[in-house]
């Protein structure tokens, strides 16, 4: 074996093994996070809800509400800060306002409006 060769061979076996032991990581954009206080004087019924875009571009609203329960909803980006909920029987819509709130939308138009958290969850947001 020729000293070529021999390390011919040890690039492919480093190949290998680096490509053996990797893992994919993917990235997702946070559009924002929102408290929506769908029935204000009652705040166990409070939701925390957060869009976020995957690195693959796949648009998610992610829900977690005040009695524990969680959420997903893919969504369908359709410009301008908009994003309808895919297969909502409803026509479910969330609308990035220029103050930051997030305006919920459906079939009948205006339902109400999200009020802006920050990116990084805190304990206590939205009462949750």
């Amino acid at each position: 074996m020729n000293k070529t060769s021999g390390l011919c061979r040890k690039f492919l076996l480093a190949t290998v093994v680096i490509t053996a032991f990797s893992t994919t990581v993917y990235a997702e954009t946070s559009i924002g996070r929102w408290c929506d206080e769908a029935l204000p004087s009652m705040p166990q019924y409070n939701s925390i809800l957060e869009i976020v875009v995957a690195d693959n571009g796949v648009a998610e609203l992610r829900v977690r509400n005040g009695d524990g329960s969680r959420s997903v909803t893919t969504l369908e980006e359709q410009g301008f800060g908009i994003y309808a909920a895919i297969g909502s029987s409803t026509g479910d819509k969330y609308r990035v306002e220029p103050d930051g709130s997030l305006a919920l939308l459906n079939y009948k138009g205006f339902a109400r409006l999200a009020t802006r958290l920050g990116n990084t969850p805190k304990r206590g947001d939205c009462g949750i």
